[in-house]
């Protein structure tokens, strides 16, 4: 089995860093866009968080935009590509439940790729609402209320 280890980062810090050129070239290049275009520090605010291996080499990444006391927004889901297919994103997820909760967070939203609503979906995720058009290609909004 792979070993990794999920932890927070701060903005501006090598990882996060990192974690933006992962973003980019996974989130925004196939969409003919850039992370860089937009401004960064909007995120100084945001929760990061990061999935390492073994070797220490950032694999996965997600954040969290604060709505409001009890409400976070999962945003800018990511695994490194050859590191997917492996239950990272499970578990990255799952790790960033635990972490809200432990933040005295009790409920997530996301706007979720077309794509990926199902992975969503069978972590108890609910959809909502109709198809909408997020950075150029179709999303879902979901939600969870965590236990």
């Amino acid at each position: 089995p792979i070993l990794f280890h999920f932890l927070e980062t701060q903005y501006g810090s090598v990882d996060y860093r990192v974690s933006c050129d992962l973003r980019d070239e996974l989130l925004r290049k196939p969409l003919g866009m850039s992370l860089f275009d937009q401004d960064l520090e909007e995120e100084k605010d945001f929760i990061h968080l990061i999935g390492k291996n073994e070797g220490q080499e950032l694999i996965a990444y997600l954040q969290f935009k604060k709505i409001d006391k009890v409400t976070l927004k999962m945003q800018q889901v990511v695994v490194a590509e050859h590191a997917q297919g492996k239950g990272i994103g499970r578990k990255l997820i799952l790790f960033s439940e635990q972490f809200a909760i432990m933040s005295g967070f009790s409920s997530i939203i996301l706007h979720a790729r077309e794509t990926v609503i199902g992975f969503y979906e069978r972590l108890d995720y609910e959809r909502e609402g109709e198809r909408f058009v997020e950075v150029t290609i179709p999303h879902f909004k979901a939600s969870k209320e965590l236990q």
